[in-house]
């Protein structure tokens, strides 16, 4: 089949699906909008510039993740170890810096180990033919165990030059600014322009939507693989390097539960386990909405545990609403 073959392929599949999934983000942002409205209404903080910067600072680490996470989705590909491996790159770029007081050598290390970390999961999926969901899920746990091991002990007293990495802020119009919302945004811009304008990137909806056909397009999965996981490793540590540097600490929960409500915003966000759909636009939504609703059970007085019983219902809801979905389509085309 050629290229061409495959893309008029995955136009016909594309054309089926795009009212909906332009409905399904047009109904998220209704969503957005109403909670927000709600919370403003209902709380009297929710509104406050504190609040907001709060909630922004809030979902930087996740949206900085979700991004490369999302394309390889997009693909057909889950990651479940972005959490670790955002926590392991960190703690070990943390112990560098404490040993050589090289601020820049540390951040360069916990971004060469991160582009390790997420190189693993795609030899494991690409030679090793290990599905992405398990081949994710051990690595998760093996890199969280190692993050426990050397981190056992939080590790603090980092040089002053460190901090600049996520402490700096810009004056915007009287608005200051932290850096690691700028860095949120910036990863985001990118995103979107990288999904529909680069070739490359853009492939992950042909990948996603039918192998097979992608592969006799000549499009190279194995290189896209291991790209794809290289970048969402390497974003992963440096998520977990502006972070350390906030917070003054590495320690052994950094990272912990990021994956599990990266996927659940994915979902809610429009995106499919089984890949070939989704928008970065609906990646963003889904990443705000995760975060208004931590934000809201704190300003309502709810236990905050509470956000883990949500997480994992929505979860559980947006599997079973996209399975329902396929099985909606294979009727359809019979």
């Amino acid at each position: 089949m050629s290229r061409q073959g495959a893309e008029n392929t995955l136009q016909i599949k594309k054309s089926g699906f795009k009212k909906c999934m332009e409905a399904r983000e047009f109904t998220l942002a209704v969503l957005l909008l109403a909670i927000i409205v709600l919370l403003s209404v209902t709380t009297k903080d929710f509104a406050n510039p504190a609040n907001v910067r709060v909630l922004l600072l809030g979902m930087t680490s996740d949206l900085i993740i979700a991004v490369p996470m999302g394309i390889s989705l997009i693909a057909g590909n889950i990651d479940f170890s972005v959490g670790s491996t955002m926590g392991l790159a960190s703690v070990l770029g943390g112990m560098i810096i404490n040993a050589t007081g090289n601020a820049v050598a540390g951040i360069v290390a916990a971004l060469l180990i991160g582009a390790v970390l997420g190189i693993i999961n795609a030899v494991m999926i690409c030679h090793l033919h290990v599905t992405p969901l398990v081949a994710t899920l051990g690595t998760w746990m093996a890199y969280k165990g190692l993050q426990k091991v050397i981190a056992a002990n939080a590790i603090a007293n980092f040089p002053s030059d460190f901090f600049a990495l996520g402490r700096t802020e810009f004056n915007f119009f009287g608005v200051s600014v932290p850096i690691s919302i700028i860095y949120m945004l910036a990863v985001f811009v990118v995103g979107i322009f990288v999904l529909k304008k680069v070739n490359f990137f853009h492939n992950a909806y042909f990948i996603g939507s039918n192998k097979d056909s992608a592969r006799l397009a000549g499009i190279n999965i194995t290189k896209f693989t291991y790209v794809s996981y290289m970048i969402t490793g390497i974003l992963a540590a440096f998520a977990g390097m502006v972070l350390v540097s906030r917070l003054g600490t590495a320690s052994q929960t950094i990272g912990s539960g990021l994956e599990f409500r990266i996927v659940v915003a994915l979902l809610v966000g429009g995106l499919s386990m089984d890949g070939g759909e989704g928008s970065m636009i609906g990646i963003g939504m889904g990443v705000l909405l995760m975060q208004i609703i931590s934000n809201a059970l704190v300003l309502t007085g709810i236990n905050p545990n509470y956000s883990e019983v949500i997480i994992g219902a929505i979860l559980v809801l947006s599997v079973g609403i996209d399975q329902i979905n396929k099985r909606r389509r294979a009727k359809a085309r019979a």
